[in-house]
């Protein structure tokens, strides 16, 4: 849509994916249970095998999805905020403020002891974003504020925000150190229009720029970037016109759509519940690589059992390949790509590789350990034999007849009992 100066409109939303951890013993799942609702996948956009991941009814499942209230979002900021009162938060970078939405967001939750907090975003200029995110620089100079019902700026950290959000649940940062939690954050964004698009060159273009946090009519050009995939919607027949289409690098989805009411909230429900949980299956499986690696750094004894079979799990129940995903082709380009950018096949492997060493390693030290005490068992049995040998020939020097026929009688049925067994056993 163009407006009156000949700009290109359109209003903008984002699902700031942030990794997070976990551990099953600090977890507060009675702290889930109170501020979150349980959001299964309704999606027709996966196959219903996929969607059974993520049932947690089912024994199998990998993990389940909870939605966060906004209130919820809004009250971690400060206790005395009236959530229905806060119109908007702000961003300023430099001498430029930008303000933006809070919405109710997202909370997966997996099994392997990561989870992602999909923190949902509106705003109107693309700028907001980029300031939000400042990508391509670890740090942020951006300040945040919010104003409340009474007119009072208050500022606010966006990750001491978080954190209050988080730690009261069990759930930390993904990486440890001083590094921002949006640093590591996974954009999922998305700009919804009224017009339809003609050409596929006219929705790489926006979505490009999408990707770069940019405005979409700003003239960018980049050559450098290798992993960008396009996807597109199919051609509408009776329009001749195309209604979606996205971007897929390593670090962002940008997807195009066109809502010719332009129902912002309509559309952003839909991409939490069609596009979303794609890019979060990926993630779970690059992040759950990342959290074996760490878990065998710090690994305790005793614990390469409980590793192994969380690895064995996670294989065989926690990893999807594009062909078995959705019905649709373009569907199942997303997830390939976003498994192709990150590398996961190599990363599984890896982990694997990492689990067999250590199994094998413990299993040496542990038949080690048997054969030293089979080897101490068979010293104490060659004595206790001798001294069994010194014992019988001393009952056998002062013996009468009796004894000596009871200890040949003996001995012939111990050796013709030992001679069938042999016979038996190799036949």
């Amino acid at each position: 849509m163009i407006d009156t100066n000949g700009k290109l409109t359109a209003q903008y939303g984002c699902f700031l994916i942030i990794p997070l951890k976990y551990d099953p013993s600090s977890f507060n799942r009675s702290r889930l249970e109170e501020i979150t609702q349980y959001a299964p996948l309704t999606t027709m956009d996966l196959n219903e095998n996929v969607k059974a991941m993520m049932d947690r009814s089912n024994e199998a499942a990998i993990g389940s999805c909870y939605s966060v209230p906004q209130k919820h979002l809004i009250r971690a900021l400060d206790k005395e905020l009236q959530p229905d009162k806060v119109s908007a938060l702000w961003v300023q970078n430099g001498e430029e403020t930008f303000p933006f939405q809070v919405a109710s967001s997202y909370l997966y939750l997996f099994h392997t002891r990561i989870a992602f907090l999909c923190l949902s975003i509106s705003f109107e200029q693309m700028e907001t974003l980029y300031a939000i995110c400042n990508p391509g620089f670890a740090e942020n100079n951006a300040s945040f504020f919010v104003i409340d019902s009474f007119g009072k700026k208050i500022s606010f950290s966006i990750d001491r925000w978080l954190d209050d959000f988080l730690k009261p649940l069990g759930l930390f940062k993904f990486f440890d150190g001083k590094s921002s939690f949006l640093l590591d954050a996974y954009a999922y964004i998305f700009a919804v229009t009224q017009s339809r698009f003609d050409t596929l060159s006219q929705m790489r273009k926006m979505t490009f720029n999408l990707h770069k946090m940019l405005p979409m009519d700003c003239p960018v050009e980049d050559d450098s970037e290798e992993d960008i995939c396009y996807v597109y919607a199919v051609r509408n027949r009776d329009t001749g016109a195309y209604r979606w289409g996205c971007c897929v690098t390593s670090q962002t989805t940008a997807y195009v759509i066109t809502d010719e009411i332009e129902n912002f909230e309509a559309q952003r429900d839909t991409q939490a519940e069609d596009g979303l949980p794609v890019v979060l299956l990926s993630l779970y499986e690059k992040y759950t690589c990342l959290r074996f690696t760490e878990l065998i750094a710090h690994m305790k004894k005793g614990q390469i059992k409980e590793l192994k079979n969380l690895m064995l799990n996670f294989q065989a129940f926690g990893t999807v390949t594009p062909a078995n995903l959705s019905r649709w082709h373009n569907v199942k380009q997303i997830y390939a790509q976003l498994l192709r950018v990150n590398d996961i096949s190599t990363a599984i492997e890896d982990i694997s590789n990492k689990i067999h060493i250590l199994t094998t390693h413990q299993e040496e030290i542990e038949r080690a350990k048997s054969e030293t005490v089979i080897n101490i068992i068979t010293l104490f049995g060659i004595v206790s034999i001798l001294a069994s040998v010194l014992s019988i020939v001393q009952i056998l020097s002062g013996g009468d007849i009796l004894i000596w026929g009871s200890t040949i009688l003996t001995t012939v049925v111990l050796v013709l009992i030992t001679m069938i067994a042999v016979r038996n056993r190799k036949k």
